[in-house]
């Protein structure tokens, strides 16, 4: 019969090698995960690990382990009753549909409400809308687009309309708006708004914003332009 083996001075380099414990540790917690001891293939890998030598030896021989412990955990759940094996898969879904959720709400729309009455009357106080981050992004950001920003200090984001890019000059005539010398139509307003401005060139890397309700807005004609690296992204819906 033989004798377990005693400790050696070949064993004790090979247990204490990084790679090979993290190899063995990978492959306990496939046959094991939480349980004192996984399926009968399993295990029986597992107890051979440690006749394995070096460590390209131990990565493939856990590699296959992994594989053997996948078979093993998806034969235990298939032997589950049909019930139970349907609420398994409803709740991974449910998880998986509420991390989607927060990452998309998260990083690319988010839902947010107007705070004030600036952007009246294309936004009133308390209306609903989504904020786009990816797609300023990519597309960038043009005359008309209607942006959230974030000031200094401040706790929420602002939106105010972008009504100057780099490089242009914005200045009011009679009440209006004029870009680059071209009066702006400008839809949005209410009946008989009237806007008055100095005469600004926007520099790099900057942008020229006003509220749509030109009486009570703060913006760059208060404030001075807009960093474009503020900008957190575009309004693109509103309900």
């Amino acid at each position: 019969m033989l004798e377990p083996a005693g400790p050696s001075s070949t064993a004790r380099p090979r247990e204490r090698d990084p790679v090979r414990a993290a190899a063995r540790f990978v492959l306990t917690v496939a046959v094991r995960g939480r349980r004192t001891r996984g399926g009968p293939w399993g295990e029986a890998v597992l107890a051979e690990f440690g006749e394995t030598r070096g460590r390209w030896q131990a990565i493939r021989w856990a590699a296959g382990g992994l594989r053997t412990a996948w078979r093993e955990r998806r034969q235990r759940v298939r032997e589950l009753p049909r019930a139970i094996r349907i609420g398994r898969r409803v709740a991974i879904a449910t998880v998986l549909v509420l991390v989607a959720g927060v990452a998309v709400s998260r990083f690319a729309l988010t839902p947010y409400y107007t705070a004030d009455a600036a952007m009246e009357p294309t936004f009133a106080v308390a209306d609903r809308w989504v904020l786009d981050r990816v797609s300023l992004r990519v597309a960038g950001i043009h005359h008309g687009d209607v942006v959230a920003y974030r000031k200094r200090y401040a706790q929420i984001e602002r939106i105010r309309r972008v009504i100057g890019l780099p490089g242009d000059t914005v200045e009011c005539r009679d009440g209006r708006v004029h870009r680059n010398g071209t009066v702006l139509d400008e839809p949005y307003l209410a009946d008989g708004a009237r806007t008055d401005c100095e005469p600004t060139t926007v520099p790099a890397g900057s942008l020229y914003v006003l509220g749509d309700n030109r009486s009570i807005s703060t913006d760059s004609r208060h404030e001075g332009t807009v960093a474009m690296a503020s900008v957190v992204g575009r309004v693109v819906d509103l309900w």
